[in-house]
């Protein structure tokens, strides 16, 4: 009997322990899932412009034939990347109408022609400054534009002041 008792309880530690360590092995590989989907949860940046830095000199010309270039930006500017393609573009596109209207300073709004109709989103635009380029056009080149879409806000002297997908709120 005491024999059996013993056994009994030697089967049920080693379970235990067996049970211990798999635990310890499936929170361990937890840890390991939850770091990569952190990762994950961050979009990759918009620009290769960043805040504090001055957005490099360019010249282009808006759907009503302004000529706009980083000096003829006044004060802080709002900037704003969208291309026809781009459904996440569609859906800001309300938003940033609404905080444009809003904005004590110039707002730039840049269409990229890649192969959508433009005439939608620039009509939408209607009320900010557009300009209409191809993909590598010099406003998407200065601001290092390589996702849609993308907001920016500048100082009045031209330095990026925050850069991002979702349209900035202004304070």
């Amino acid at each position: 009997m005491v024999n059996a008792l013993f056994v009994a309880v030697l089967l049920l530690t080693a379970l235990t322990l067996f049970n211990l360590v798999l635990v310890l092995g499936l929170v361990r590989r937890l840890r390991s899932h939850e770091e990569r989907l952190a990762g994950l949860a961050e979009p990759p940046a918009v620009t290769s412009v960043k805040p504090g830095q001055q957005v490099a000199d360019f010249t282009a010309s808006t759907v009503d034939g302004q000529v706009v270039n980083r000096a003829s930006l006044r004060g802080p500017t709002l900037v704003g990347f969208f291309s026809p393609n781009c459904s996440a573009c569609h859906e800001r596109l309300g938003d940033f109408v609404a905080v444009a209207a809003r904005h004590p300073g110039d707002v730039l709004s840049v269409v990229v022609n890649d192969g959508g109709d433009t005439a939608p989103v620039v009509a939408a635009l209607s009320a900010t400054s557009v300009v209409v380029e191809d993909p590598e056009g010099p406003v998407g080149s200065a601001f290092g534009v390589h996702g849609y879409p993308a907001f920016i806000i500048l100082t009045g002297d031209g330095v990026v002041e925050s850069v991002g997908y979702q349209v900035p709120v202004p304070a």
